[in-house]
């Protein structure tokens, strides 16, 4: 039997006809039912968990499915503002508070802006910055700077390969220093006389 809080409303969540035996609803508050004729006779689902978030693991057409029970909240109770907006953010940043009020839309760009301001972000960030900055690297600066100027030599005879084990990284670490994605602070200043 379901016991509603005074403003929750529930709406079903719709999958094609017989993929189911049973029927799903979901609320503003994020609590999910099954029933089979009457939401009011339904049986609340505690659901599952993925990476933090609340979902709804399914087997419709018995093919095993997990819902994001944040997702379906904003589907069903939420506007978009534009087709851009294919992400659900929570506003407070707790994965467990899907209460429609507390989620909103988002396109990729406003996802990440948002994400800059949680608190476990944040604190990851603290911690970062205590730390030694040479604490897990394989490479020193200087071994960067060597690195550096032996792959971006013109008369580089040597293959990448062999570079990278010379100094026991890996081919995808070296071609990540080299595209500039890891490492790109240490700047390598190729003399005049190289350059012609």
């Amino acid at each position: 039997m379901v016991k509603s809080y005074w403003n929750e409303e529930w709406k079903e969540v719709e999958f094609e006809e017989g993929a189911l035996q049973k029927r799903y609803a979901i609320s503003n508050y994020g609590r999910i039912i099954s029933y089979t004729n009457k939401i009011e006779d339904g049986d609340y689902i505690r659901g599952g968990k993925l990476r933090g978030y609340p979902t709804l693991p399914l087997r419709p057409n018995g093919k095993s499915k997990t819902f994001y029970i944040h997702k379906l909240v904003a589907e069903l109770f939420l506007p978009k503002a534009s087709e851009e907006q294919k992400f659900v953010i929570h506003l407070d940043y707790n994965k467990s508070n899907n209460y429609a009020k507390n989620l909103k839309w988002a396109s990729k760009s406003e996802m990440f802006a948002h994400q800059q301001g949680n608190p476990s972000v944040l604190e990851a960030r603290e911690k970062q910055k205590g730390r030694k900055t040479q604490q897990g690297h394989k490479l020193s600066a200087t071994q960067v700077m060597r690195l550096k100027k032996k792959i971006n030599d013109p008369n580089r005879k040597t293959r990448l390969k062999l570079i990278a084990r010379e100094f026991g990284i890996s081919e995808m670490q070296l071609y990540r220093i080299k595209s500039g994605e890891n490492w790109a602070h240490v700047n390598v200043e190729v003399p005049e006389r190289e350059r012609d």
